[in-house]
């Protein structure tokens, strides 16, 4: 989190829960309050968000989850286990057997994000500048490209892409799974590397669980849905370099964590009274 991050980021959440509040009929500040944020994986980062929302009024007290936390506590409550998650960008967390967090990857599409949407985005159109110029397979990549984006010809498309957000970017990721999907063989490979690069996010996790016992692996993120060429490549690549995978069929709710994460603050703050409730009797 950047410096003033928190007071930022604390003030979007204090307006979100002031909506949210209202909807609901409930008054703020409210007794204790569970947050899952990105960006929040240190406890000094944790520790200035939770005062700068206790500040702003949301709750007497705060406490503040890191997004890899909350990810995992989605897919597994307190299990060990491994999470994916592929979107925009990649990255996997882990909860080994005794209880440590750890992560691979999520270092932004600078420095990595490989499998990701920004990677393949970029991806497609490294595929249909090479076609325009004949260096490689003919793909379709550039007339989908341009009929997404409302551009007539390639120059265009290079314009586009000198201005492009990493959301625009990966935005284009879907046409390359819907070519791999109708067989386009350039598209196919895309979708294969990225999810090689997805498994090895995954297998470098698989080392903190000691043994051979299988390891519970859940997917989550808009590119990995159930009926995607990706999610078939990966399923296919995991079973292939990590035998004792085992793939969680749930689907992920992201909303999930933070509400488990409140039930557990509520039971240890239930515990902690019963001292109190015991001298006052």
């Amino acid at each position: 989190m950047r410096p003033g991050g928190a007071a930022k980021s604390a003030a979007v959440l204090a307006e979100t829960a002031r909506r949210a509040a209202v909807q609901a009929r409930v008054d703020l500040p409210v007794e204790r309050a569970v947050v899952g944020a990105a960006g929040a994986g240190r406890a000094q980062e944790q520790a200035e968000l939770a005062a700068a929302l206790v500040e702003a009024g949301v709750a007497r007290r705060v406490r503040v989850l890191g997004d890899g936390e909350v990810a995992l506590a989605t897919a597994f409550g307190a299990r060990p286990g491994i999470l994916l998650n592929a979107g925009t960008g990649s990255i996997a967390y882990a909860r080994d057997p005794a209880g440590e967090l750890h992560r691979a990857g999520g270092y932004g599409w600078q420095l990595g994000d490989e499998g990701g949407g920004y990677w393949l985005g970029r991806r497609a159109l490294d595929v249909a500048a090479r076609s325009h110029d004949g260096r490689g397979e003919g793909s379709t990549l550039l007339a989908r490209l341009l009929g997404a984006l409302g551009l007539q010809h390639f120059d265009d498309l290079v314009r586009w892409s000198a201005t492009a957000t990493p959301a625009q970017m990966a935005a284009l990721a879907p046409h390359v799974v819907n070519a791999a999907r109708e067989g386009e063989a350039v598209a196919r490979q895309a979708v294969d590397d990225a999810a090689r690069e997805l498994v090895e996010l995954v297998s470098v996790l698989a080392r903190h669980f000691p043994g051979t016992g299988p390891v519970a692996v859940a997917l989550a993120g808009g590119l990995l849905l159930p009926q995607s060429p990706l999610t078939a490549a990966f399923r296919e690549r995991l079973g292939a370099t990590l035998k004792r995978a085992r793939l969680v069929p749930d689907k992920i709710d992201s909303a999930v964590g933070p509400l488990l994460g409140a039930s557990r603050t509520l039971r240890m703050a239930a515990v902690d009274r019963i001292p109190d409730l015991i001298d006052a009797h």
